[in-house]
């Protein structure tokens, strides 16, 4: 019998453990905005501008205001919560969910997803915390 003690000090902390989920979450969704795609899914092309010529670099980074405001926003050993736009940047859920954009008649948004629910990111996380608890048991 292994004795208690020995036990109690193989416990992970599950704070380190919600920390590690964190930041893998906050990495995985600035990445979208690099791949301008979400959970394997490309975003829809951006429509061709005045002068028939298609942007260049990333359809959602001009000034980088978006992706530098995902963040953790509440990273307890019971939940993780991201978060993302601010005061400055208010259209983040708009881009996130698509829908109703722009002042007065405003135009329709296509969705662009950088946050959310994502296989991928589950993968990543669980892979991640193997790696947290492998080093823990050695």
């Amino acid at each position: 019998m292994i004795p208690r003690k020995i036990l109690e000090g193989l416990k992970p902390d599950m704070q380190k453990v919600a920390d590690l989920a964190a930041a893998t979450g906050v990495s995985y969704f600035k990445g979208a905005f690099r791949k301008k795609a979400f959970d394997g899914k490309a975003w829809p092309k951006a429509k061709a501008d005045e002068g028939g010529k298609r942007r260049r670099g990333s359809l959602m980074v001009q000034s980088a205001a978006l992706m530098n405001s995902v963040r953790a926003a509440e990273v307890t050993p019971e939940c993780v919560v991201w978060a993302a736009g601010n005061d400055k940047v208010p259209y983040a859920q708009v881009h996130n969910e698509g829908g109703r954009a722009g002042r007065g008649a405003g135009f329709d948004m296509p969705q662009r997803q950088f946050m959310g629910e994502a296989e991928e990111l589950e993968k990543q996380i669980t892979k991640r915390i193997d790696a947290f608890m492998q080093g823990i048991f050695k």
